[in-house]
């Protein structure tokens, strides 16, 4: 998803708020104010106080939702770096798959269970009020909104838990997880383009364009992000033998970590054409790693005085990997975490570095290796 503002931590793992967020929350709070709470006997001011608490509980519950799956992943061994709140809802940084379809059902149904028997506490809660007040009707609200939550993350299609209930079934069915992949892949094609229908349909027959809108938008997430996950999976297949030595490729240099940004930038990443460096210290230890990346996000007009350990990421923060790890574990990390390269390890001292356009020059190369870059060091 891209980089969020990070607002916490909990059960150590890190929380972030994407751009995005914001967006649905105002559309919520809207929604909320104009349509569900406007009928109820209130003073203007507190109805859209109380649409603003009920969009926050809303987004409480997605957290929880998504806690679900990263906390049932923890217990199986699977490592959880971070949770984003977006546009969509939420996503877990989950850095492996499960290892077999139940593990792989048990960690997808975490989210809608949870969601489920919020909605039917907050439900039956709101029920056992009889007096039409503010907790009443927050109640109700929350509960119908977290079975509405549980309900539509059930249904057939990547990135919906669906559709990895249903990608567990036929692995366990067919004992193949590329082959059940694809077919929930495919079904959730089929679902997508449904939602674009129904979307054109509220359009044109409805005259409803927001929700025509909404459900057209909604399928075609459904329908890329089943590709996409065919694809990974697909990918991922073919590199699961293969180690990540095979893929990497060596430090083009070493770069001091007091110099200027804007030496960095002239004498080494563009002299160099690298994406990534190693920073050493005076004593010629590993001190961290800089990408472009670190120079984009950093004010160009501070460049002169702003030096390369300001900039880079420390040591103890590198996403690191084993030369003899499965590849395919390097690109699923990859591609859950927002870095542009994992450095490899081994006994303590840097010895390369895999990217993504290390993985796609292997595939291309039909599994053949070559070298990347030119080494001038042989790591720590």
């Amino acid at each position: 998803m891209g980089r969020g503002f990070r607002i916490g931590r909990l059960f150590g793992i890190e929380i972030a708020i994407h751009p995005s967020w914001l967006v649905i929350f105002a559309l919520v709070t809207w929604s909320v104010a104009t349509s569900w709470f406007n009928v109820e006997p209130w003073s203007t001011t507190t109805i859209w106080v109380v649409s603003v608490a009920a969009a926050l509980l809303l987004f409480v519950s997605v957290l929880i939702h998504e806690l679900a799956h990263s906390l049932v992943a923890r217990a199986q061994g699977i490592p959880v770096r971070s949770i984003t709140l977006f546009l969509l809802g939420g996503v877990s940084t989950i850095e492996s798959e499960a290892t077999s379809p139940g593990r792989e059902a048990l960690m997808a149904g975490a989210g809608p269970a949870s969601s489920l028997a919020i909605g039917i506490a907050c439900a039956l809660a709101g029920l056992a009020v009889h007096t039409p007040t503010i907790a009443r009707g927050m109640l109700i609200y929350l509960g119908y909104i977290n079975l509405l939550l549980a309900v539509f993350n059930m249904l057939p299609g990547f990135p919906l838990d669906g559709s990895r209930v249903l990608r567990a079934i036929l692995w366990a069915i067919t004992h193949d997880f590329l082959k059940a992949t694809r077919w929930a892949a495919r079904t959730g094609h089929v679902f997508g383009y449904l939602l674009i229908v129904a979307g054109v349909f509220f359009v044109f027959r409805q005259r409803d364009l927001i929700g025509g809108v909404w459900f057209g938008f909604i399928g075609f997430m459904v329908v890329q992000s089943s590709q996409a996950a065919y694809q990974q999976s697909r990918t991922e297949s073919r590199l699961a033998h293969v180690p990540v030595r095979d893929l990497m490729s060596l430090p083009a240099t070493w770069i001091p970590g007091d110099i200027t940004l804007r030496k960095a930038a002239n004498d080494y990443f563009l002299a160099l054409k690298a994406h990534c460096l190693p920073v050493q210290d005076d004593y010629g230890n590993l001190e961290g790693l800089i990408c472009l990346s670190d120079l984009q996000r950093t004010d160009q007009r501070s460049w002169g005085v702003d030096q390369v350990q300001d900039a880079m990421t420390a040591v103890d923060r590198l996403h690191t990997v084993a030369p003899d790890e499965p590849a395919a574990a390097a690109l699923h990390r990859l591609a859950t975490t927002d870095i542009d390269q994992l450095a490899v390890v081994q006994d303590g001292r840097l010895v390369g570095f895999v990217d993504r356009a290390g993985v796609l020059a292997y595939l291309q190369a039909g599994g053949r290796t070559g070298g990347r870059a030119t080494p001038s060091g042989a790591g720590l």
